[in-house]
């Protein structure tokens, strides 16, 4: 065992911080095509239960938010299908 004096960074959390970077990523790519999920959150990892990673929660939404999610998703996705026809093929991951 190490009883060396510590610092701050001993209780960063590599884990939590990559959790957050991309659970930010997510968010940014989600208001790309205009939708945001206002109960967005990170859910840390449980030691007395079967969650043993952070996961990314997006919460309840109401029939009314779904639609106008859906709606929206599929005019972004009806534009990139319009490229797509005119020979103009983005590129995908």
């Amino acid at each position: 065992m190490d009883y060396s004096p510590v610092g701050p960074e001993h209780f960063d959390e590599d884990d939590h911080t990559e959790a957050k970077e991309v659970g930010a990523d997510f968010v940014n790519a989600l208001r790309r095509v205009r939708v945001s999920f206002g109960a967005i959150g990170i859910d840390h990892p449980c030691d007395t239960c079967q969650q043993d990673e952070h996961r990314i929660y997006l919460g309840w939404i109401t029939l009314a938010e779904a639609r106008r999610m859906t709606a929206t998703v599929n005019a972004a996705m009806d534009e990139l299908d319009r490229y797509r026809q005119a020979g103009r093929v983005p590129r995908l991951p």
